[in-house]
């Protein structure tokens, strides 16, 4: 396999299609392929997608005014935050304000915020390495299921993912070039991502400075350590504006910051948000539900817990989702990092293992260290497996003129199908069979193919499996709560209570305001997530006890009991807890029969007698 590596003239502005000079022809064409082929697999029923309805119910809030926008309010009074820095909601609460509160409004700024990687990405492979393993890493990117599902849906780590990838960028333009600025650029894309996702953002803080601080071209030290402060600083100061500037507004003219016992959005972020996730007893989020085991014997849980750590990353659902080349891709880590040990220290491959190796191999360690992990969290290994897998891709072409390596590849194809085979266990027999059948196929062709004409054809056989996986999460019409192939009960979860529970509280909204009672709020909830879907069908004010997990000091007791004694408030939907305000309205209360909208749910009227 040569690629075509001549140097053709610059394409005229309107030529988008055409490579720009000094890339082979066929890059840009085959980039913009892989491109349309995400935006389809990101965007496929895109209207009858569930969203996340906690997300959804604040991009509404925050849609409705530009106070509650600026201040991340989670309910359209802005009694209280919602428990996440806002930078990803930002811009979708822009496409709700723009395009109005419908469900594809939501999740179009993920579509394109997830082909924006995809671009990104091959720019950034290609920088330290070619245009062939620049192609090859988006077409991996493309087939990951975990990329695949988190696309879909309107969750932060979408555009997390497409921040660290746009700072990676800048590093490796840092590291080509020895430029200055672009560590200032990588700095404020590390900055933005953890207005996205926070702490997550800062894990590959210390992957740039390494690569760059041994790899950059400066002979000083001393200018590559200043190079690595600045982007440290830029960094930091971009992460901590906004939290800066809105603890100076007075309590009492912004929302509550929840997951706080203060009013603090440094302890939400860095305690509630960070610390606590690590803790094997975390058990925060509305999906964290645990329904048993179906009749295969797989467990219908929405959040990795603490009891099987491999399964994280390696088994069960995290396998699913994000594993099928994780142990390909560590090998090519070790191959690519063998072949640069020799190299000069600013060789361009050097600088690439340091930062996609060290990208791999540091969020692999946070996954399997932490307590409880979403599986949705996983996509941010994607752009680190696919540059890997790319270079490794790279390094055989130019090796496959060597005695053996053929069969290397060969036999790393064979392991990664039959790795991909296990995880399939969880899907139909007939599919799991197929699929491996045609991926060996695959593999013995290969091996009688010679030279580096065995590739395309090894490609198919590995990307085989994840990619049935990806069209399964495409075909069932699955976003980031869901897992390739998951259990009966967890899509019950997923696509039944979730996606079911917008209708049934439009409906009941509709219900409330015909009764007669006339109190300020006909509904009130125990946790913003129950008000999630009543915010989300009306955009009226539902007023919630405690915030996201019901934790949050606000509104305290007396508070609660002001409200319901000056009969601000009739319906109140609470599910069992140790709370004193819930204890308070168990007393005060007048209990309805059990009416079956809700796991746990139970209905108290507390209004006009």
């Amino acid at each position: 396999m040569t690629a075509d590596t001549s140097v053709r003239p610059a394409p005229s502005r309107w030529q988008f299609w055409r490579s720009p000079q000094g890339q082979p022809g066929w890059a840009r064409p085959a980039l913009l392929v892989v491109a349309a082929v995400t935006a389809v697999l990101y965007a496929w029923g895109i209207r009858s997608e569930a969203p996340h309805l906690y997300y959804a119910a604040a991009v509404r809030s925050m849609s409705m005014s530009w106070h509650n926008f600026f201040f991340a309010a989670f309910d359209p009074d802005a009694t209280i935050g919602i428990d996440k820095l806002p930078g990803a909601f930002w811009v979708q609460a822009v496409s709700v304000r723009i395009f109005g509160p419908h469900l594809w409004a939501y999740l179009l700024p993920q579509v394109i915020e997830g082909v924006l990687t995809i671009l990104v990405l091959y720019r950034a492979v290609r920088r330290l390495s070619s245009p062939v393993a620049g192609i090859v890493a988006v077409v991996v990117a493309a087939i990951i299921p975990a990329t695949v599902a988190l696309n879909r849906g309107n969750v932060a780590d979408t555009l997390l993912v497409l921040l660290l990838v746009l700072a990676a960028d800048q590093a490796a333009a840092a590291i080509e070039s020895g430029r200055t600025r672009n560590m200032v650029y990588a700095g404020v894309f590390v900055g933005l991502a953890f207005q996205a996702k926070m702490v997550q953002a800062w894990i590959v803080v210390p992957v740039i400075a390494v690569a760059v601080l041994v790899c950059a071209p400066r002979e000083r030290l001393r200018q590559r350590i200043t190079a690595t402060v600045l982007f440290g600083v830029v960094a930091l100061g971009i992460s901590l504006a906004w939290m800066s500037v809105v603890s100076l507004v007075p309590d009492r003219d912004r929302p509550y910051a929840d997951g706080s016992q203060d009013n603090s959005l440094f302890e939400q972020v860095f305690v509630y948000n960070a610390a606590s996730r690590a803790n094997d007893s975390f058990n925060v989020g509305a999906a964290n539900f645990a329904t048993g085991k179906d009749q295969a014997g797989y467990r219908a849980e929405l959040v990795l817990g603490p009891e099987s750590r491999f399964d994280h990353v390696f088994g069960g659902g995290g396998g699913r989702e994000i594993g099928w080349l994780v142990p390909l891709a560590l090998l090519g880590l070790i191959v690519l990092a063998v072949l640069a040990w020799r190299r000069p220290r600013i060789d361009p491959g050097t600088g690439a293992v340091l930062l996609w190796g060290g990208w791999l191999v540091i969020h692999l360690a946070a996954f399997l260290i932490v307590g409880t992990v979403n599986p949705y969290y996983l996509a941010v290994l994607t752009p680190a497996i696919a540059a890997l897998i790319g270079m490794g891709v790279v390094a055989f072409v130019q090796s496959a003129h060597v005695r053996g390596v053929r069969w290397v590849g060969v036999g790393a194809a064979v392991a990664t199908v039959a790795y991909g085979g296990w995880l399939l266990g969880a899907a139909s027999e007939e599919l799991r069979w197929v699929t491996v059948g045609v991926a060996l196929i695959c593999c013995v062709a290969a091996a009688f193919v010679r030279g580096a004409r065995a590739l395309p054809v090894l490609l198919i056989a590995i990307l085989a499996a994840p990619a049935v996986a990806s069209a399964s999460v495409v075909a069932d019409d699955y976003g980031p709560l869901d897992t390739p192939f998951e259990s009966a009960q967890a899509r019950q979860v997923t696509q039944g209570f979730l996606a079911g529970s917008v209708d049934q509280a439009a409906g009941l909204m509709d219900k409330l305001w015909e009764s007669p009672g006339g109190e300020r709020y006909p509904l009130m909830t125990y946790t913003s997530v129950l008000a999630s879907p009543f915010i989300l069908a009306t955009g009226t004010e539902i007023p919630s006890i405690g915030g996201f997990t019901g934790r949050s000091p606000v509104p305290t007791t007396a508070d609660l009991a002001r409200m319901i004694q000056g009969d601000q408030v009739g319906l109140v939907l609470i599910s069992p807890a140790q709370d004193d305000r819930i204890s308070w309205i168990t007393q005060h209360c007048k209990k309805l029969p059990d009416t079956g909208d809700g796991p746990g749910l139970q209905a108290y009227f507390c209004g006009r007698k």
